[in-house]
């Protein structure tokens, strides 16, 4: 089912939002010169009515493409779910979806999963998928040693499979790993490709059996997709090619538009809204999203080493001023770490603390605290979203018993920084990637995730009870693990999440068939812009 698209009204805000890493990178692949290729499908421009190219403006292009990559982001993933698929996807409203899978059985005791297969599935350079193929796929998931997302493919044991079937066995049960198994990078590669070349080759120039692959990279410039010549849904991709441009400036975006060099431009900031409402070639949609920011502070050091210094945040931070300035009518304050659009999973009883300066004031005194508190909050540069985040909750906690000091820093110096646990406090987001609450809740309380969200908080019953959760079949006790999970991170205070909103795509009034589920992906196969 569709997400739920809504036009926007004009807001006269002063925020931008952006997502996805500055990265860089280049290649390019072609169908194997071995291989008589077959005519290409999507778009034929004359014969449809559409035009053979899209071309999407983004603030950040990826700096690899291949799903188990170091470092994926946005901008990366963006690109790589066009270009790879896997046994299963994440529905638009959040079900699991057959995808290269036709249907699958789970054994009583909940460690074997089976996959009977699509037939006939090809790779973008014509080879035919072979079963070695998913078992190097998904052992490279489980173990590919740079790649931040291991974490979704542990629970696997072995792996198994035919040219009907695919077995996978698990060291324990996991409730989520369905709903895993729809991550970006629980897909299918070409072994035989990837061992032709360099790690490092592969990462930027991969190949899969999705609508479309890497046609051309210009380093710093653009990246374009072509269809898929082998894909096996007759008619797909709609549209030729896909060409991501790099437009760093969300005002350029905005008049690239208007004069139609580029046609899409997605998480496109509220505050540009109104020049979107006034020019009729132009259209804006909102989609439900599970996006949420956080403020994260290090426990490891002073101030934050210290729970009662960290509760007083609650009352020191305005949220619902960060919501309503950052996104307007498509924000709202949060107090959970968990989207609101994760459904049973979001732990509704949690409330957001109204701002109170005094009431922060009274418990940093009772704790000892006679002055204001110092810390530093360090930010990336050059973002007018995360500098602008920044000076209101200066503004805010400076009031109530801190005293904050902003730290610009260069995106790399800032992820090193906090990463090493050498910050004090930052600003960071989370999009989920499936339909389970497993995902923000394990990078949060697992400490060999991220070591909790980069806040070096090491709580080791509430890091059982996370396992216990991930292994409990029981769905309702589940559900209550997981509410009670949500709870005791509140009052660790060392996440402390500030507000959630909706994704903007702005685009041509001609482009049709965009759609974005609240994972943040979309299938660009189904667009298509007029003539």
């Amino acid at each position: 089912m569709k997400a739920n698209a809504r036009k926007l009204a004009a807001l006269s805000l002063a925020a931008a939002l952006s997502l996805g890493l500055a990265a860089c990178g280049g290649g390019g692949d072609t169908p194997s010169d071995s291989t008589a290729s077959p005519d290409a499908t999507g778009s034929a421009g004359a014969e449809t009515g559409y035009a053979d190219q899209i071309v999407v403006g983004i603030t950040a292009e990826p700096k690899y493409i291949e799903p188990n990559a170091p470092g994926m982001g946005p901008a990366e993933v963006q690109v790589s779910q066009q270009i790879f698929e896997g046994l299963v996807r994440t529905g638009d409203d959040g079900t699991i979806e057959p995808q290269l899978a036709t249907d699958w059985t789970i054994s009583d005791d909940g460690l074997t999963y089976t996959f009977n297969l699509v037939q006939g599935v090809k790779f973008s350079n014509g080879e035919d998928v072979e079963p070695s193929d998913w078992v190097w796929s998904l052992y490279r998931a489980r173990d590919y040693e740079t790649s931040n997302y291991r974490y979704i493919a542990e629970s696997i044991d072995t792996v198994e499979a035919t040219d009907e079937q695919v077995i996978i066995t698990l060291t324990e049960p996991n409730a989520a790993f369905l709903a895993e198994l729809g991550c970006f990078n629980m897909v299918l590669g070409d072994q035989s490709y990837a061992e032709t070349m360099s790690d490092e080759e592969y990462l930027r120039n991969p190949i899969g059996t999705g609508p479309y692959m890497l046609k051309e990279w210009v380093q710093g410039s653009s990246l374009t997709l072509e269809a898929n010549p082998y894909y096996r849904q007759e008619g797909m991709p709609k549209t030729q090619e896909i060409k991501y441009v790099l437009v760093a400036d969300d005002n350029t975006r905005l008049m690239q538009l208007q004069s139609g060099q580029i046609d899409v431009a997605p998480t496109f900031p509220f505050s540009l809204a109104q020049g979107v409402e006034a020019d009729n070639s132009l259209a804006l949609d909102i989609f439900p999203s599970t996006q949420i920011y956080y403020l994260t502070v290090n426990t490891t050091q002073a101030p934050f080493d210290d729970v009662k210094v960290r509760q007083a945040l609650y009352y020191a931070l305005n949220k619902s001023e960060l919501a309503s300035t950052i996104a307007g009518e498509y924000g709202a304050p949060v107090a959970a770490i968990v989207s609101e659009t994760q459904g049973e999973w979001f732990n509704g009883e949690l409330q957001v603390t109204e701002y109170d300066p005094d009431t922060a004031k009274q418990m940093l005194a009772d704790a000892g605290y006679t002055e204001p508190v110092e810390f530093t909050l360090s930010i990336r540069t050059g973002s007018t979203f995360y500098e602008q985040i920044a000076t209101l909750i200066k503004s805010e906690v400076d009031q109530a018993g801190f005293l904050c000091e902003i730290e610009l820093l260069e995106s790399a110096t800032l992820n090193d920084k906090y990463s090493s646990l050498n910050h004090q406090a930052t600003v960071l987001q989370w999009v989920d990637d499936y339909q389970d609450p497993s995902g923000v809740v394990g990078w949060t309380v697992d400490y060999d995730q991220a070591q909790c969200f980069y806040t070096g908080l090491n709580d080791e019953e509430l890091d059982a009870l996370y396992q216990s959760a991930q292994a409990e079949m029981d769905h309702d006790k589940r559900v209550e693990m997981y509410q009670e999970i949500q709870q005791r991170v509140y009052d660790n205070a060392n996440v402390i999440p500030l507000y959630r909103n909706d994704f903007a795509f702005a685009r041509s009034a001609k482009v049709e068939g965009l759609s974005v589920n609240p994972f943040y992906v979309y299938q660009a196969m189904n667009w298509t812009k007029a003539n």
